[in-house]
């Protein structure tokens, strides 16, 4: 993509055109050109280009939809976030294996959570930076309904604006997306007829609270009265936080493109009643273990002729096998002692005597400088050496067959050193 430096202008300036793009601090430049118009709508060669046109715009008609369910929110951005959401609903698009290319439908109600989690800012904090602690929510599709429950923020401690705005408040909305389908006559994507604006959804909103004091938990209720008829659709939630400067008489006006705003949670046609992944409602819970249906265990008894097999009912099972329909127990440990008289070996002692004849080297204590080295280089080995003649009576048993008890005595003897020469 070219970029205007040097010169600053907007606008057409013979075959270019300059003009500014929100999220780029940069001019953005192009130049006229491409195709005849009319070549590109009927030409042969363009054909799957038109496939392609034809498939992008409708995802750029889907993605419009999604922002309408957003739309008390969708201003609490710093970039142009449309394309990137285009862009999810161009990977659902590829997911369509039936249809043909150029009229492939773009059904959301079979991925809808492909959107959890998108967040309409980049370079300012994200709604999770800013509020710390998870927001529970509960999403019914059967009922149109939703509740959103937002803990106590304290400044610093679970809240971080990182903005010197006076006040803030957190919005929810909730909204439907229709799945797009490829009209042959039109030869346009376009959603069923039951889809109007009324389907675009509703919000509601905290009160205004100053940012160097939080707030109190607070709970938010949404519901929608028009029911779609039929099942090609997806509810969103979303939420966001939007800042607030004073103004005169006390009145509060809304602080443009500050905030931030995600979207939590989408129900498509495989899901009726959720709970959010971080949430822990323990009603829920009980609700899913009670429906959770009680399996039959197959097992096999063994006993010992001792035993006596205890009545019991069978059920015959497929291939003339039995299946045992009690309950399964834990099995039981039973440990059985014996007590075994302490074996008494005899004690064997065996004495050995062995003796030792060690050699110390010591040199001679007058052999220094360069002249008595050369002196004792000169004198045989045997000489200048002192011989230790050691007797060492040793008295054990035997080391690899000792009993307790047996004692190791030892006896040394030494004689006096005499020199040989």
């Amino acid at each position: 993509m070219p970029f205007l430096e040097g010169i600053t202008f907007t606008g057409k300036l013979g075959d270019l055109s300059a003009y500014r793009m929100r999220g780029c601090s940069k001019i953005v430049v192009r130049r006229k050109g491409g195709p005849n118009p009319n070549e590109l709508k009927n030409g042969a060669n363009f054909i799957n280009t038109r496939r392609t046109m034809s498939e992008f715009g409708g995802c750029s008609r889907m993605g419009w939809h999604v922002r309408m369910t957003m739309n008390p929110i969708r201003r609490l951005a710093d970039y142009n976030f449309g394309s990137d959401i285009n862009s999810i609903m161009r990977r659902v698009q590829l997911l369509d294996g039936t249809s043909d290319w150029g009229r492939r439908n773009i059904i959301l109600s079979d991925h809808a959570r492909i959107l959890e989690g998108f967040s309409t800012t980049q370079e300012m904090p994200r709604f999770d930076s800013i509020v710390r602690n998870p927001v529970y929510y509960t999403l019914d599709r059967a009922t149109l309904s939703a509740r959103v429950d937002i803990p106590e923020l304290i400044h610093s401690i679970n809240y971080f604006p990182q903005n010197n705005h006076a006040s803030f408040r957190i919005t929810a909305t909730l909204g439907i997306v229709p799945d797009l389908f490829f009209d042959v006559a039109k030869k346009e994507y376009s959603p069923h007829t039951w889809y109007n604006r009324s389907a675009f959804g509703v919000h509601a909103s905290t009160e205004w609270h100053p940012s160097l004091e939080g707030m109190d938990a607070t709970t938010l209720q949404l519901s929608m009265d028009q029911m779609p008829p039929e099942e090609g659709w997806t509810l969103v939630l979303s939420i966001g936080i939007e800042f607030g400067s004073l103004r005169e008489g006390g009145r509060i006006k809304e602080v443009k493109r500050f905030g931030a705003a995600k979207i939590m949670a989408l129900r498509g046609r495989a899901a009726s009643v959720e709970e959010t992944p971080e949430g822990n409602d323990d009603e829920r819970e009980a609700d899913v273990v009670a429906q959770e249906p009680v399996r039959k265990i197959k097992f096999t008894t063994i006993r010992t002729q001792s035993e006596h097999a205890p009545a019991r009912k069978s059920t015959p099972a497929v291939d003339g096998e039995t299946m045992d329909i009690r309950t399964a127990k834990a099995p039981q440990m039973v440990y059985q002692y014996e007590k075994k008289a302490a074996s008494v070996q005899p004690v064997h002692t065996e004495a050995r005597t062995y003796t030792y004849v060690l050699t110390r080297l010591t040199p001679d204590a007058d052999v220094r400088g360069k002249e008595s080295k050369e002196k004792v280089k000169a004198t045989p080995p045997i000489q200048n050496q002192t011989a230790w003649p050691v007797q060492t009576v040793v008295a054990f048993p035997s080391l690899f067959g000792s009993s307790p008890g047996e004692t190791v005595t030892y006896s040394y003897t030494q004689n006096q050193p005499r020199f040989v020469t």
